[in-house]
């Protein structure tokens, strides 16, 4: 083995490969039998079995013992296969991540159903497993529903809010209906002090709602002069 091969960029992934790991673990035993000279490995190895020991849960010192290297190195190495599957956002990523959460849900699903039929098992016992197969269709239902792949009650509740209360007034309305509420405080004697902070909160609020207003007004005109530029285009 050549100590001066580059680790492969890859290698926090092949340490994962069924492929490799019948591989590291024959140098992994054979370094523990006195077989090999693990300073004579090259880095690339080494990476390989940093990566396997992590997962055994072994510290920076034990590896470093083991592989006859500083705890620094095995640092480096930990920080290198980090970087290596390190994930950028990609949204197959998440169309890959939903679809492996569907696929575990039923097969554990599948595994409780299969544990139950056992004609050994208690009655209670098959209760629960119905019930714990009940929680993970409802998990995975509300998982979809925040990663967007199912609806929520939202639009309904917002329905019912307008049903209910009616049309909601305009920015306008909202402020002489403040100015005439604080008029009326002011005419009232002993003026809570509490209530007049909330009026000036309630101001503060109306007009950021004014400043979100007047923007969208001038974004839908941008857009619209954007629009009517690449249709004479």
């Amino acid at each position: 083995m050549n100590p001066q091969d580059p680790a492969s960029k890859e290698i926090g992934h092949k340490a994962s490969e069924k492929n490799d790991e019948p591989q590291t673990l024959a140098l992994l035993q054979k370094i523990k039998a006195g077989q090999i000279e693990p300073k004579s490995i090259g880095k690339t190895e080494r990476m390989l079995l940093v990566c396997f020991l992590m997962t055994e849960g072994n510290s920076n010192a034990e590896i470093a013992h083991l592989l006859k290297v500083s705890d620094r190195s095995i640092e480096r190495d930990k920080q290198a296969i980090r970087k290596t599957n390190a994930l950028a956002a990609d949204p197959e990523l998440v169309e890959q991540m939903v679809g492996r959460l569907v696929c575990g849900g039923e097969l554990s699903i599948q595994r409780i159903r299969k544990a139950a039929r056992d004609k050994n098992t208690p009655q209670a016992v098959k209760i629960d497993a119905e019930h714990r197969c009940y929680q993970i269709i409802s998990d995975m239902i509300a998982s979809l529903q925040r990663l967007g792949y199912l609806p929520t009650a939202t639009p309904r509740l917002q329905a019912d809010f307008t049903h209910n209360i009616g049309q909601i007034p305009d920015f306008s309305q909202m402020q002489a209906e403040v100015q005439r509420l604080r008029q009326i405080t002011g005419e009232t004697q002993g003026t809570d002090p509490q209530l007049t902070e909330q009026l000036n909160q309630i101001e503060t609020e109306l007009v950021k709602v004014k400043l979100v207003n007047q923007i969208e007004n001038i974004s839908n005109i941008v857009e619209s002069k954007e629009g009517q530029s690449e249709s004479d285009q």
